[in-house]
This record gives C-alpha cells, sequence and structure tokens, in this order.
C-alpha cells in the first residue's frame, strides 16, 4: 500500500471590516464615541440622532434652559446663557452663590467690579489658564491683612522678580504709596509668612532664614545652620571650609555637614519652587478631567447601574431614506440610498452592543466587588478581566477593551477609572499610605521597616514590592522624606 502525503483542512478566522469596527467602536472612550457620533451624523444623512439634555457628570435629566445641573450643580455647557452674567463654575459647591452675586468680584482690585460684556462672549477667555504666583500670593494675602492694605500688597507682589526676591526697599513703597514705613513692613511679613517658603526676602541671606525658621517647626535643624546662614554665607559659597572651622573652634566635619543640610533643605531660589509645582499640577489636573461612562448607584434592591450614553443618544434611520429604496428612482439612486441606510443601521447596532457589552461587564464587576463599593478601599478583592470573560461568556480582549478608558462614578461621589476594579494592589497601597502618614518626622520608615509592619497586619510582600508601590504613589524614599 503505497502512502501518500494528504492535505489536512485547516480553520482559519477572517477578521471582518464590520467585527474590527464593532471593536474600536467598544474601545472608544466617552469623549471619542462623542466625536465619533458628530462625523458619523455629517457624512451620512440616513442617520439622525436625536440627544437628549443629560448631566455629563451625573446623568441627570437637565430641565430648561439652564446650564447647571440641579442633581450635582455642574455646568455641562461650555457657553453662557443668553442675558446670564454668572460665569461657568466647575465645582459644585459655588454655584449657589454664584448666581447671586452678578457684580464679579475682582481678587486683583480687592473689591466688586462691572461685568464686561465682550468677554463673557470670548471662547478664549474660557480656555483654563494655570494659576500665576502673584495671583496665588494675592489671594493668600487677602485673608491675612485688612482690605485697605489692598494697594500695599499689589505693589510688594508686583516687585518680586522671577526668583522671588523684592527688588526695592520698602521704604520707596512707603514713599510712594505716602503710607507709614510700619505698614509697608507688616504686610511684607504677611507676605513672608506664605508659600512657597522664602517669598519676599530682600537677599539670599533673609530668603535662607526665612525656610530654616520654617523648618524649624517640623523637624530639629543642624545645629551650626543659623550660624553659617548668619555670619558665613559668602565664606560657605566659596567652600572656605577650614577657616569656618577655625574660626568657631569645631571639626571641620561638622560644618561640612552643616552644608550639606543647608544645601539639601533649603533652596536659594523660591519662586522657582512654584514653577516646577504648579506645572506638575497642571498635568495631573488636565490627566484628571474625565466623565464617567458608568454610574454606580444605591437602589432599592442594591446597587444599579447607568449608561450616561444610552441616556443620552437615540438613533434611528431616516425615514425617506427607507420609503426611497423602494421608490422607482435610477439604480444608482436605489444603490446610495441602501448603502447609507445599511451603514447607518451597522452604526447603530455597533453604539448599542458597545451599550450592551459595558453594562453587562459593569453588573459583574459590581457583583463581584460590592464590598468595596460599601465598605472601601481596602476591601477590594483581586478580580481579573479573564475572571469576568469567563463569567459573559465573552473573549478576554473583549473586556479589556470595554474597560478601556472608561470611568465609573460610584455611590460616594468618587469617580475612578474602571481600571481600578481590578488593581487589588490599591487596598494595599491606601494601608502603606496610612503606615507612611503615621510616621515620626524626625526618623523616617525604610522600606524593609515597611514591609514588616505590613506583615504584621498579615500583608505580606517582598521589600522589592513595596518599594514599587511606595513609587507608583509618587512617595520618596525615607532620605527623600
Amino acid at each position: 500500500m503505497r502512502l501518500e502525503p494528504t492535505p489536512r483542512p485547516e480553520q482559519t478566522l477572517r477578521v471582518s471590516a464590520r467585527l474590527i469596527t464593532a471593536s474600536t467602536i467598544l474601545h472608544l472612550s466617552s469623549d471619542e464615541l462623542e466625536r465619533c457620533i458628530t462625523q458619523e451624523q455629517t457624512e451620512n444623512p440616513a442617520l439622525e440622532v436625536q440627544e437628549q439634555r443629560v448631566c455629563l457628570f451625573c446623568g441627570s435629566l437637565l430641565r430648561g434652559s439652564g446650564s447647571a445641573c440641579a442633581s450635582c450643580g455642574h455646568y455641562v455647557t461650555v457657553g453662557v446663557p443668553e442675558g446670564s452674567a454668572t460665569p461657568p463654575v466647575e465645582n459644585g459647591a459655588g454655584v449657589a452663590w454664584e448666581r447671586f452675586l452678578q457684580p464679579f468680584y475682582d481678587m486683583d482690585n480687592y473689591g466688586f467690579v462691572e461685568a464686561d460684556a465682550e468677554a463673557e462672549d470670548d471662547p478664549l477667555a474660557r480656555i483654563a489658564t494655570p494659576e500665576s504666583l502673584a495671583e496665588r500670593l494675592l489671594q493668600q494675602l487677602e485673608a491675612l491683612i485688612p482690605p485697605e492694605e489692598a494697594p500695599i500688597a499689589e505693589h510688594l507682589v508686583g516687585n518680586l522678580n522671577e526668583r522671588g526676591y523684592l527688588e526695592i526697599s520698602t521704604a520707596e513703597i512707603s514713599r510712594y504709596l505716602d503710607v507709614p514705613l510700619e505698614r509697608v513692613e507688616y504686610v511684607l511679613k504677611q507676605l513672608q509668612t506664605l508659600e512657597p517658603v522664602g517669598i519676599g526676602a530682600r537677599d539670599l541671606r533673609e530668603c535662607l532664614m526665612i525656610q530654616l525658621e520654617a523648618l524649624t517647626e517640623q523637624e530639629t535643624p543642624h545645629p551650626l545652620a543659623r550660624t553659617l546662614i548668619e555670619r558665613y554665607l559668602d565664606r560657605l559659597g566659596r567652600s572656605q571650609y577650614q577657616e569656618i572651622a577655625r574660626e568657631l573652634k569645631v571639626p571641620e566635619q561638622e560644618v561640612r555637614a552643616a552644608s550639606a543640610y543647608i544645601r539639601s533643605r533649603l533652596y536659594p531660589f523660591p519662586a522657582h519652587t512654584y514653577r516646577l509645582d504648579s506645572q506638575a499640577t497642571q498635568r495631573e489636573s488636565s490627566a484628571m478631567y474625565v466623565r464617567p461612562d458608568v454610574i454606580i448607584r444605591r437602589g432599592d434592591n442594591g446597587f444599579e447601574i447607568e449608561l450616561i450614553e444610552e441616556k443620552r443618544y437615540h438613533f434611528t434611520v431616516n425615514h425617506s431614506y427607507q420609503a426611497a429604496e423602494g421608490e422607482s428612482a435610477s439604480l444608482t439612486l436605489q444603490r446610495y440610498f441602501s448603502q447609507q441606510s445599511d451603514r447607518a443601521r451597522f452604526f447603530i447596532d455597533c453604539v448599542q452592543r458597545r451599550w450592551r457589552t459595558l453594562k453587562r461587564v459593569a453588573e459583574v464587576v459590581v457583583e463581584q466587588q460590592r464590598d468595596f463599593l460599601e465598605k472601601g478601599i481596602r476591601y477590594l478583592r483581586p478580580l481579573t478581566r479573564a475572571e469576568v470573560a469567563a463569567r459573559l461568556g465573552l473573549d478576554e480582549g473583549t473586556v479589556s477593551r470595554a474597560t478601556a478608558n472608561k470611568y465609573a462614578l460610584l455611590p460616594n461621589g468618587r469617580l475612578i477609572p474602571f481600571s481600578d476594579f481590578f488593581d487589588s494592589s490599591l487596598g494595599v497601597k491606601d494601608i502603606l499610605r496610612e503606615i507612611i502618614q503615621q510616621e515620626a518626622p524626625q526618623r523616617r520608615l525604610s522600606d524593609e521597616e515597611l514591609r514588616r509592619l505590613l506583615a504584621e497586619r498579615g500583608i505580606h510582600l517582598a521589600r522589592r514590592t513595596v518599594t514599587k508601590y511606595r513609587e507608583e504613589m509618587g512617595i520618596g524614599s525615607s532620605r527623600e522624606r
């Protein structure tokens, strides 16, 4: 018998364009889906979109022509309603008060001024800009000094150079404003208590002394630090440690240690530290400004799931296009009408499939993380996307796409990424943060000591894992703290 190789039938999975489109729509964030719907509505006249006015932060229906949500207080539109002098307010706490303050409070003039009607209609005026150091200082000074001292505060802040030092003397300001010198000195003292520490100093020595005084309230500084700053700052800059030690009759090593303390704990340019902090804050705030996709509410029968998108949009196919498909039109027009109607129906099906998948995934996640929703982050149980996929009979990649770039609004009002439900380390990080906050300022805990304290609480981790979690939380090492 002659044996010959015979071809074996193979099964190959062909990914259709429709499957790719459905997966892409499932992966989109809420902002990306909004742009996608707008683009599809523009390109396809067969698609009709009816948009319900809902709050994009809490999902409540909006009544009337106002821009503020009655439930959470957020402003959900960028523009200002016609005839209204009230600017959009980001936080809910200030909404009720701003409605009654028809004249705006001008921080620069320390009083009330009339609103500029042209500025209301300027779209560039609504773009958020980072707060400058001068604005921050004037805002803090307002709470410390009487209103009549506002011109002095403006002159002091306005004459700070790029390093944060006062470039003119208090006597010059006293003569220019025709006010007693004691009043100028008083406002300057208040300015020098603000952050960044050292702001408003007239020279390097005064700047370092202000910082050293503030540091003394938190820890015990090096015993030679004050003496070196007051008497030997110039020599210290030239590294004349031996000469300083000879005059002070102390070991040279002590002088070097005090110099190292000053260089590591004090900063000569306070305005530069604010610039770095404001840049980091701006990056964090821009990354955290998001809207929820899923709202989790506490109902009579447990937790309820609600999708803002499902409440906001209602899709239909244009009836005139459906009727035109069967009319006695040319073959080309009938083909065009049919293609556009099919495209609209397919797009609607993809979006609705996105909603069904996201809602099913959210229901399973809420069921598994019920203790976390009721008791807090320390009760977050280990959960993987593979477990959710197995429960729903879906592919793990489908669950990953459904939860990517999505955010959930918890019953306590906290907004979290959907990925946090699958991060079991968050509870450990919360305990680790609590331990670090309770440590003594004079003795910071090392990562090995943190590991032992976690082990005493029943959490057994390797030291490198503790280091990893600490760095992910943005907390420095024991030396940096």
